[in-house]
């Protein structure tokens, strides 16, 4: 499992993502979206909101740490529904890993 990296250099660089899938987004969006449902992915990140906000010694014991928190969960379930449509307007996927367009960013 890969860690946080608190390089400085790489605080606005995918830090995640191959070569192949910095070329290609896509293939991180239809390997996500195999992987996990949306609904679950919705519930997952339900979940863990709900367990930071709420548990005991939780990081998020002020307010305003509460708050953000709920805002970053609506920015990422924004963002995963945005990800889910993207896929789902990309043409049906082809047979091989090497056929898959390459789209611009």
């Amino acid at each position: 499992m890969r860690t946080c990296n608190n390089h400085q250099h790489w605080h606005n660089q995918p830090l995640r993502l191959t070569e192949e899938e910095k070329q290609n987004p896509f293939l991180v969006f239809r390997e996500f979206f195999e992987c996990f449902h949306l609904n679950d992915v919705r519930d997952q990140l339900w979940d863990w909101l709900v367990e930071v906000v709420s548990s005991p010694n939780s990081i998020s014991s002020e307010p305003l740490e509460r708050s953000n928190h709920f805002y970053l969960y609506e920015k990422m379930e924004a963002l995963i529904e945005a990800c889910y449509v993207m896929k789902n307007r990309q043409p049906p996927p082809l047979l091989n890993e090497e056929d898959t367009p390459v789209v611009p960013i």
